[in-house]
């Protein structure tokens, strides 16, 4: 059993909410996966596949759907499906409805298990093999993804919510292209193999150092003498999270006021976020990628500290592999 890195929260606001609950997909979703699994050495046999990386970036629209980016993918040539936007997770994930779906092969859990290490808690997973997983005019082949056994669901009077059934993580990109732009004011997402980032003409541009944490991009951020590191996760809507911890270096664990109505569906669990404890404080100042910020608030939430999607729709979002830098346009 091998362990992996945090997958991303969601929260959604329900409304009139009548059933929110967190369990093992269906016992008939489960037994017809059984069916696709294959040998470890058939797997690793099929993983092998070299195709070509594309000559010229590739760009592909996305929604904010829920206050996050998703963009149509197919999977083993099924679909389009919508696939989630997720640089907070540092592996490529389907949901085994989709899996089954799709016909995508799974490894016999004999041969190897994972364990999901999610906001509220932990589920085990299987492995899967993508092939193709296709994005745009962008094909991977032989593509290994986590396999989600269990799910969210979130039923109210407008209908079902449910955790997305399929994420594309940072993994991806970071092995792959010299940079990934996710542009938030054109929604439009670029994966480039060989040019170098250009800053646009006529923007302005901050730019700051990220590092790998675990497979997914943390930089630092200060508020008056406290400096934290932080993830940049696209697949959260919040603005700026920040720890339990973080809260009491930063003086405001005693403080703010509780977010109220909303339910945090993540790998691992549901939760209200009156259970999570999730409120609201301001801090004085703020610096982010060299800009200064005053009188922000920002989420205590569980899970490490994040700056999420409501931070950056204003921007265009540059993740440059090559001198592992994050720039801000705008």
């Amino acid at each position: 059993m091998r362990a992996f890195a945090a997958l991303s929260l969601l929260l959604f606001l329900p409304g009139c909410t009548e059933l929110a609950d967190h369990g093992p997909a269906s016992a008939r979703t489960l037994a017809r996966m059984e069916t696709q699994a294959v040998t470890k050495d058939v797997f690793l046999r099929r993983m092998q596949t070299v195709v070509p990386l594309p000559t010229s970036p590739v760009t592909l629209p996305f929604k904010l759907v829920d206050g996050v980016p998703v963009a149509k993918a197919r999977l083993n040539n099924h679909g389009p499906v919508p696939m989630m936007l997720d640089t907070g997770a540092s592996r490529t994930m389907v949901q085994a409805s989709l899996v089954v779906e799709a016909k995508v092969p799974v490894m016999h859990a004999s041969d190897a298990t994972v364990e999901l290490q999610g906001i509220v808690g932990r589920e085990q997973g299987r492995i899967g093999l993508l092939d193709p997983l296709t994005l745009g005019s962008w094909s991977l082949h032989g593509y290994p993804c986590l396999v989600r056994t269990y799910e969210n669901r979130l039923t109210n009077r407008r209908g079902a919510s449910r955790f997305p059934e399929c994420l594309l993580g940072f993994d991806v990109a970071l092995n792959r292209c010299t940079f990934l732009t996710l542009d938030y004011t054109s929604n439009e997402i670029t994966f480039s193999f060989q040019e170098r980032f250009r800053p646009q003409t006529g923007k302005r541009l901050a730019s700051t150092p990220f590092r790998l944490k675990q497979g997914v991009p943390v930089i630092t951020l200060r508020s008056g003498a406290v400096r934290w590191e932080a993830i940049v996760d696209t697949g959260s809507f919040n603005k700026i999270e920040i720890s339990e911890s973080l809260a009491g270096r930063l003086g405001v664990q005693q403080q703010g006021e509780q977010v109220k109505g909303l339910y945090l569906m993540a790998v691992g669990g549901t939760v209200t976020s009156g259970q999570a404890n999730l409120r609201t404080v301001k801090l004085a100042d703020l610096k982010l990628a060299g800009d200064q910020y005053r009188d922000v608030r920002v989420d205590i939430a569980p899970g490490p500290p994040r700056v999420g999607s409501f931070f950056l729709k204003d921007y265009r979002v540059t993740f440059d592999m090559r001198r592992k830098l994050l720039h801000l346009e705008w």
